[in-house]
C-alpha cells in the first residue's frame, strides 16, 4: 500500500475511535444522570412511605390510647370503685339530722287546770265550768295565778311554770328545764335523756346528747363541727367551699376543697380518689393508678341549724260555778237560810269535798220587792 493511502486509513480509524469514545462517554453521563434521578425519586418515595407509616402508627397509638381510656371508664376492675358508686365517683358528705325536742306537753298545748273534771251536777246543785283569767286558783296541790292570754304562774307538785302565754318563760318538772326568751332562743335540758340545747335564736348554738355521744356546735350560717362518738363520725364545715367528713376514726376521709375539687381516702382499702373539678379523677389503689372521667363534686350541705327552744305552753285555768236551786231561800227580812235548804247544802258540801276545793266565794241576792236601798 502506498504511504499516502496508509495515512488516510489510519486517520479514519482514529476518527472512528474518537467518535466511539465520545458516544460512550455521553451514554455514561446519561446513565449517571438517570441513576441519580432514580435515586432521588427513591429517597422521596422512602421519605413519603416513612411519613405515612409514622402517621399510621400515631393514628394506631391514638386509637389504642382512646381504647385504653374507654377501658378505664367502662371495663375497669371493680376494685377501683367505691361500693355503691360509679367509677371515680366520691360519696357525698352526709349532714346529720337532729331529733325534735318536746316536753311532756306539746308546744301548742296548754297547761290545763280543771277542777271540774271529777265533778258533776246533783239534784239541787248545778256545777258549771268557767274559764278564769286574772285570778287565783287553789286546787289540791295546784296553785295558779292566771293573767290574760294564757300568761301566769303555776305550781303543781314538782312542776313549776311561768309563762307569757306566747311561748316565752320558764318551765321545770324535776326532769326537764326550759328557759325560753320568747324568740326561740334560750336553754333546754332533759336530765333523763341526757340532752341539752343552747340556741341564740338564729339557729346557732350547741346541741349535746350525752347518752349517744353526739355534739353539734354550729353557727347560724351552717358552719361548725359535728361529732358522733357512737358511730365514730365527725364533720367539719369551715366555709361555703370547704367541708371534711371523717368516718370510723379517720379510716374514711372525704374532703371538699371548693370548685368541684375534692378527695376520698379509704385507709382500710388503701384507696384514694382525687377529683380535679375539671372532669377527671385520679384513682390510686395499692400503688396502682388510673385516670378516669368524673363529674366535679357537688357542694356539701350546711350543718343543720338548731331548732328553737321548746315553747313554754300557756296556762288555761278552768274553775267551776256552783248554782243552788231556788230551794235555798231566806225568809223576808232575815239573813239566815231556811231549814228546808239543809238537804241541798249537804249535797253542796259533798261536791266541795270531792273537788278538794279549798277556796270559794259565795254570791247571793234579794228579791225584787221594796227599794234597792232597802234590799
Amino acid at each position: 500500500m502506498k504511504r499516502k493511502n496508509f495515512l488516510v486509513v489510519l486517520f479514519l480509524l482514529l476518527s472512528m475511535m474518537v467518535i466511539y469514545g465520545c458516544s460512550n462517554n455521553q451514554a455514561s453521563t446519561d446513565s449517571t444522570d438517570t441513576n441519580t434521578k432514580v435515586s432521588e425519586n427513591k429517597d422521596e418515595e422512602d421519605e413519603e412511605n416513612t411519613k405515612n407509616r409514622s402517621e399510621e402508627e400515631n393514628k394506631e397509638d391514638s386509637e389504642e390510647d382512646s381504647d385504653d381510656r374507654k377501658m378505664n371508664s367502662d371495663n375497669v376492675d371493680s376494685k377501683f370503685i367505691v361500693p355503691g358508686y360509679k367509677l371515680g365517683e366520691i360519696p357525698a358528705i352526709e349532714m346529720p339530722v337532729l331529733p325534735d325536742l318536746l316536753i311532756t306537753e306539746k308546744p301548742d298545748a296548754k297547761f290545763k287546770i280543771d277542777v271540774t273534771k271529777d265533778l258533776a251536777s246533783v239534784p239541787g246543785v248545778t256545777v258549771t265550768p268557767v274559764k278564769i283569767e286574772d285570778g287565783t286558783i287553789v286546787s289540791g296541790n295546784t296553785v295558779a295565778q292566771t293573767g290574760s292570754g294564757g300568761s301566769g304562774q303555776m305550781t303543781k307538785g314538782n312542776k313549776v311554770v311561768q309563762t307569757d302565754g306566747s311561748g316565752g318563760g320558764q318551765y321545770t318538772d324535776g326532769n326537764i328545764r326550759i328557759q325560753n326568751d320568747g324568740d326561740g332562743s334560750g336553754q333546754y335540758f332533759n336530765n333523763k335523756a341526757g340532752i341539752s340545747l343552747q340556741v341564740d335564736g338564729k339557729g346557732g348554738g350547741q346541741y349535746k346528747d350525752e347518752k349517744n355521744g353526739v355534739v353539734l356546735q354550729v353557727s347560724s350560717d351552717g358552719t361548725g363541727q359535728y361529732k358522733d362518738e357512737k358511730r365514730d363520725i365527725s364533720i367539719m364545715v369551715t366555709s361555703e367551699d370547704s367541708a371534711t367528713y371523717n368516718y370510723k376514726s379517720g379510716e374514711i376521709i372525704i374532703s371538699y376543697e371548693g370548685d368541684g375539687v375534692g378527695s376520698y381516702i379509704n385507709k382500710a382499702l388503701n384507696l384514694t380518689i382525687y377529683n380535679d373539678g375539671q372532669g377527671k379523677a385520679d384513682i390510686t389503689l395499692n400503688g396502682e393508678s388510673i385516670t378516669v372521667d368524673a363529674e366535679p363534686l357537688e357542694k356539701p350541705g350546711r350543718l343543720p341549724k338548731l331548732s328553737p327552744v321548746p315553747a313554754v305552753p300557756p296556762i288555761e285555768a278552768n274553775s267551776i260555778m256552783i248554782k243552788l236551786d231556788s230551794g235555798v231561800l231566806f225568809d223576808v227580812n232575815k239573813y239566815n237560810i231556811r231549814s228546808d235548804a239543809n238537804d241541798v247544802l249537804m249535797k253542796l258540801i259533798e261536791v266541795l269535798k270531792k273537788g278538794k276545793i279549798q277556796k270559794f266565794e259565795i254570791y247571793g241576792h234579794t228579791d225584787s220587792d221594796d227599794t234597792d236601798e232597802y234590799n
